[in-house]
């Protein structure tokens, strides 16, 4: 059996558009509860901090062109969350990301790459509600929230897909899994299908046969590369179960506890070392929406139950 992971908490309270307000709001507390629950759930873990970000501002949201919002702050800002990252995985610590909304996924990526030599190859599992495979061609000055997918396959904005010191893309297409997908434009949408990744729409996930499809794609992922990223957006809930993620997510999510089910197998490949959690960016909680915690406090639970060894009891 694999040895016990040290998880190493990170706040990075980043957000890049106007379309994700509040989200900035929800680092500090998702890791707070982290940091309180590590032990109850099983698990060895520090308290990373919170990496210190430039703040947005109103002039930041002005579309102009073919460049993204706020492109300049926000790889300022995925620059330093790449630095943090890749200390603690020299350190030997799993980083466990708390957003912000989904761009902190690329300074992940970046600092799990550049804090190892040779860079690893990783697989991607995305749980998101969004595609986020828009690029400033088909979106000129959209948000930069709604790219990252993109971005860390190494389609769009040349400044923001090269992040990491000696890989492009961040990941490769066909190590990329988007579960829970269910809002994306039609180019975005016309693109999904052209490209190389794995599709698991909330249909495939829902019902009986929800696990099996989910644990095909899982094994068939570890035959390439074991390591594998986990990001997790709450808009892949249903808004009606989980109502605090930004915006107003459209119905049609998974219920939490189909969603409770799929993360208990990947926890238990994960303890049995079929497969490697290398890092998790969670995201995408709008903190003005979950004043008393409760949901945040929910949130961060779920996370680390992913890294409980099997039999392991509550300290």
């Amino acid at each position: 059996m694999p040895a016990a992971v040290r998880l190493a908490l990170l706040g990075a309270p980043l957000r890049s558009s106007l379309a994700t307000e509040g989200t900035e709001g929800a680092a500090t507390p998702l890791r707070s509860f982290a940091v309180s629950g590590a032990a109850l759930a099983g698990v060895e873990a520090i308290d990373a901090g919170d990496t210190p970000l430039s703040p947005p501002g109103t002039a930041d949201y002005l579309p102009g062109g073919a460049t993204p919002k706020n492109d300049g702050r926000v790889r300022e800002s995925l620059v330093a969350v790449a630095a943090r990252v890749g200390e603690v995985v020299r350190a030997g610590q799993t980083p466990i990301v708390f957003g912000g909304d989904a761009t902190v996924l690329l300074g992940l990526l970046t600092g799990l790459l550049d804090g190892r030599t040779p860079a690893p190859r990783m697989g991607l599992l995305s749980v998101d509600g969004l595609a986020r495979f828009r690029t400033t061609g088909d979106d000129p000055g959209g948000d930069l929230s709604t790219m990252v997918t993109a971005l860390a396959v190494g389609r769009g904005h040349f400044s923001l897909a090269h992040l990491a010191r000696e890989r492009f893309p961040l990941v490769q297409e066909t190590d990329v899994v988007l579960a829970g997908v269910r809002d994306a434009t039609p180019a975005e949408a016309a693109s999904l299908v052209q490209s190389r990744m794995t599709l698991l729409p909330p249909d495939r996930l829902r019902g009986r046969g929800g696990d099996a499809a989910f644990m095909d794609v899982l094994g068939r992922h570890a035959q390439r590369t074991r390591e594998l990223v986990l990001h997790f957006d709450v808009s892949v809930l249903e808004p009606a179960h989980f109502p605090v993620g930004v915006g107003s997510p459209a119905a049609g999510g998974l219920p939490l506890e189909r969603l409770r089910s799929l993360a208990g197998e990947l926890a238990i490949w994960n303890s049995d070392g079929t497969i490697q959690i290398v890092g998790v960016s969670v995201t995408g909680v709008d903190a003005r929406k979950d004043p008393g915690g409760v949901r945040m406090h929910e949130l961060a639970g779920f996370v680390l139950r992913l890294f409980r060894r099997r039999g392991a009891e509550p300290t």
